[in-house]
């Protein structure tokens, strides 16, 4: 479909206007047109509708082609403008086109007229469309430049040689005499891998790692690259985080920030601080529990045992004396007496079994296996390798609760036939795990559901795994069993176990 294009032609003569116009009967468009003669009549058409293109009589008795564009100017239009007259000179016509005109013709050379019209159009076309890129660019970049400078972090903008080509306020702040990023000045057009290679020859430790991370990033051989560092101000210490990532739209650029963050630093120590106390804290809470019901238990067995016995003696002593009349009664004393010692025995090796201070895991756990055998039936079993020495007490106590809660779990809920508790010592590594082949849980579900009848077993046996610087595991599936897993460093110290920095804590947690 031809374009249509509305002419305003302004000439004083009608056989021109027609010249015009028939010069334009076979061009690749349509168009309509209007005609001028007055400055009048012209401010008049373009107060009411813009012509697509002018073209305009260089000398006309009362008005001139140099006004007509001095009219577009003053009226700030963007009118495509061809000057067309019989007779204009080279001078006159540089003029034109100096003042705004897109090209002049002769009327007795009008051949390429169309074609000096559409050219006229797309070339006033692709000038809008260049400005409003213009406009758009630089709006965007007034735009990152905003929030670039609205950040406290400091970031600069590398080339694959490592010169500085831009930087926010922040880092522009950063390199007056009152705080360097390092003791030389990093600003724009300077080369910051000099820099810092001329640091790292004096010893500089900060600008050796700085230098490696980022030449590895521009280098393409990384993704990205941090270092921390600390400094000392008026304030006192400070940490900073350094990251080097890859220019985006670049093969070697790079943007490298400095961040202060020493406020997440404090707060990540706080925290640290805290649970350390609390971690303290529950351990001294389990220990004390741990000491209760070896009192307990021992209590009930020394105690409340043996007067329970000395009155079986007794009850046996008087059976033997008294008439047939109360035999009955005294049998039915004897049996409440043999029952009630056996419940109590029961109640104190469930509390605290003696093996477990006496000879050790893997016979405590052997006398829980065959106690919950005996009770329920089912098909427990134990296995240890490499069993070859005795565990320090507070991780026997540790493992022992685990089994105790999770045998517990199986014999209550899973409607397992078959439970296996598997103990295993190898290169200074202790493996739990209790296995059934019951009917298994969904975790999440179970998780959600413990929480709001406030159950503590899963959440009990991962901290007494936690605590005694192991990690615990439970893997399950509905249908398919559970298998309950812990693992523990013999050799780490309380202090040392699995302890990085806070510094290195801090880093991995970015």
């Amino acid at each position: 479909m031809k374009p249509n294009y509305h002419l305003l032609m302004v000439e004083d003569s009608l056989d021109d206007v027609e010249l015009l116009q028939h010069c334009l009967r076979d061009a690749p468009f349509t168009f309509t047109s209007s005609h001028v003669e007055t400055e009048a009549d012209y401010n008049t058409v373009l107060s009411k509708h813009l012509p697509d293109v002018v073209l305009c009589d260089f000398h006309m008795p009362s008005f001139s082609a140099a006004r007509a564009l001095q009219i577009l100017a003053e009226r700030n239009l963007d009118i495509p403008f061809i000057v067309v007259s019989h007779h204009i000179g080279e001078d006159a016509a540089v003029n034109a086109m100096r003042n705004g005109a897109s090209d002049y013709l002769l009327k007795n050379r009008l051949g390429r007229l169309p074609n000096a019209i559409e050219v006229a159009i797309e070339r006033r076309f692709s000038a809008k469309q260049k400005a409003l890129a213009e406009s758009a660019l630089r709006t965007s970049e007034a735009m990152k430049r905003g929030i670039l400078n609205s950040l406290s972090t400091r970031i600069a903008v590398l080339d694959g040689m490592g010169t500085i080509v831009a930087t926010n306020k922040a880092w522009e702040d950063s390199t007056d005499n009152r705080g360097r990023l390092h003791n030389f000045p990093a600003i724009v057009g300077i080369n910051y891998l000099n820099l810092l290679s001329d640091a790292a020859e004096r010893g500089e430790d900060l600008a050796t790692r700085q230098l490696k991370a980022i030449r590895s990033v521009i280098s393409r051989e990384a993704n990205f690259a941090s270092v921390e560092y600390q400094r000392t101000g008026v304030g006192g210490m400070r940490w900073f985080l350094a990251r080097a990532m890859p220019l985006e739209d670049s093969t070697d650029g790079a943007v490298i920030s400095h961040e202060d963050v020493t406020d997440r630093m404090l707060a990540h120590r706080a925290l640290a601080n805290a649970n350390k106390r609390l971690q303290e804290m529950s351990k001294r809470v389990l220990s004390i529990q741990e000491d209760e019901k070896r009192a307990i238990s021992r209590e009930l067995h020394d105690d409340i045992g043996q007067s329970l016995t000395a009155l079986k003696i007794g009850l046996h002593r008087l059976a033997q004396r008294v008439d047939t009349q109360h035999e009955a009664l005294l049998t039915e004393c004897l049996s409440i007496a043999d029952t009630t010692l056996n419940k109590l025995r029961n109640l104190s090796l469930e509390l605290r079994p003696p093996q477990l201070d006496q000879l050790g895991l893997e016979d405590a756990l052997g006398w829980l296996a065959n106690h919950q055998r005996n009770a329920t039936g089912l098909d427990v079993r134990c296995e240890f390798v490499g069993m070859a020495e005795r565990l320090a007490p507070d991780l026997e106590t540790a493992c022992y609760r685990i089994v105790q809660e999770a045998l517990n779990n199986a014999t209550r809920h899973a409607k397992a036939e078959h439970i296996v508790i598997r103990v295993e010592l190898a290169d200074r590594l202790l493996n739990l795990e209790i296995r059934d082949d019951g009917m298994g849980f969904e975790m999440n579900t179970a998780r959600k559901k413990a929480s709001m009848s406030g159950s503590l077993g899963m959440l009990s046996m991962e901290e007494r795994a936690e605590l005694a610087r192991g990690r615990l595991k439970i893997r399950t599936k509905l249908g398919a069993g559970t298998s309950v897993q812990a693992t523990f460093t013999l050799d780490t110290p309380d202090h040392v176990a699995l302890e990085t920095s806070d510094e290195q804590r801090f880093l991995e947690a970015q």
